[in-house]
């Protein structure tokens, strides 16, 4: 057996729409029936979504021409339409595998949501994919412009330390989660943002590589470090 692993990644926290679920198509398309209804010019394809996307959600709204007073109604009706059609929105290539192999690690994994718990447990049932996560945690209201509180309360309750938790994610507004809380951050880069021109952190474009940067930090169990 080999010598254990020397660094100290103890849990990974993943965001779930755009980083597991590959849903910017179904997104897109709910979006542009809401622009077309208000006679707003339509976004031409997923790359144009990616660039004109962020947090917070308002303020993408107004990018695509809809005010603060039509923003509430424009985006209950988007959440609609998002409803219908999430269901066909697969995972993104290799999530299940890369779900488990960090698992095998013996690191723990938390899924937490900008979507309410009884919307999210409906999109994920299709998948499969809860038994990899100790905890899966959602936004309380659905027009919440963050969900910071949900990730900071889930890390004090954890036991873990900031600088143990890795976090997944593919926006701006996990990104500036992570650095608020001091824990470690991956861009995954097919998501629902295109990443930033800033180097600050590392940027993937398939899950799989994800379990590189655990496995190299990992914490290896008691059990592990049994001589063999």
């Amino acid at each position: 057996m080999g010598p254990p692993y020397d660094t100290d990644v103890e849990a990974v926290c993943w965001d779930w729409n755009g980083t597991l679920l590959d849903d910017a198509a179904v997104a897109l398309t709910a979006m542009n029936v809401v622009l077309h209804e208000r006679a707003l010019p339509v976004l031409p394809d997923v790359d144009a979504y990616r660039h004109v996307f962020g947090f917070p959600v308002q303020a993408f709204y107004a990018r695509l021409g809809i005010g603060d007073a039509d923003f509430r109604p424009a985006a209950q009706r988007y959440l609609e339409l998002f409803a219908t059609e999430v269901a066909r929105a697969p995972l993104h290539d290799g999530a299940g595998a890369t779900l488990s192999a960090v698992g095998r690690l013996g690191v723990a994994q938390v899924l937490i949501s900008a979507t309410v718990p009884p919307v999210l447990e409906r999109q994920m049932a299709p998948h499969g994919i809860a038994r990899h996560f100790d905890q899966v945690l959602g936004i309380t209201d659905a027009y919440a412009p963050s969900k910071t509180d949900v990730v900071a309360r889930w890390l004090r309750s954890s036991g873990h330390t900031p600088e143990r938790v890795l976090m997944v994610g593919d926006t701006n507004h996990d990104e500036e989660i992570a650095e608020e809380l001091g824990v470690e951050f991956v861009r995954f880069a097919r998501g629902h943002q295109e990443p930033p021109d800033h180097d600050r952190h590392p940027v993937v474009r398939h899950l799989r590589d994800v379990v590189q940067h655990v496995r190299a930090r990992a914490v290896r169990s008691p059990a592990e470090h049994r001589p063999a």
